[in-house]
């Protein structure tokens, strides 16, 4: 198995407790998924700059002052309101596992991105490898979303009456 893989794996099951936690806190006492989102992130935050402290990287926290800009407007803006719109949505969801799946389109937009801006820019993105059986993977994830959503498929033979 990939590193990649496994690790993403073990991400899926851990965020699991997260997903089920942000309803019963909003609903059972009264935290809004916002509140929720600033001290869990706080807490995530903290924890990485531990381990990488632990693990004699703590110098890696500190890039240079124009990356270390960037990344705090990427996270003020798109972190922000991506995490925050996310949050609010499992807490306000029929099911806490709908908002995390439609998030997850993301991921197939970064898919074909990917390809279109390595093969644009290949001194800034490295190669991507786009096969048949990834994309076929994608166009299953996009039926069940469509299902998800609510949408339904007509019966070819089945007789209007």
């Amino acid at each position: 198995m990939e590193a990649w893989f496994a690790k993403s794996i073990l991400a899926t099951v851990s965020i699991v407790p997260t997903f089920i936690a942000i309803p019963l806190f909003k609903y059972r006492f009264g935290i809004d998924p916002l509140v929720f989102l600033a001290w869990y992130f706080g807490a995530t935050a903290a924890s990485i700059a531990t381990y990488l402290a632990l693990s004699g990287r703590a110098a890696e926290l500190v890039p240079s002052p124009p990356l270390i800009c960037v990344i705090v407007a990427i996270g003020c803006v798109f972190g922000a309101l991506a995490n925050g719109a996310l949050f609010q949505a499992i807490g306000l969801a029929p099911n806490p596992g709908l908002p995390p799946v439609m998030y997850a389109t993301a991921s197939m937009i970064v898919f074909f991105l990917s390809v279109v801006l390595a093969g644009s820019f290949p001194a800034l993105f490295k190669p991507v490898v786009a096969d048949f059986s990834r994309i076929a993977g994608i166009v299953l994830v996009l039926v069940g979303l469509y299902l998800l959503a609510g949408g339904k498929f007509a019966l070819p033979f089945k007789s209007a009456g």
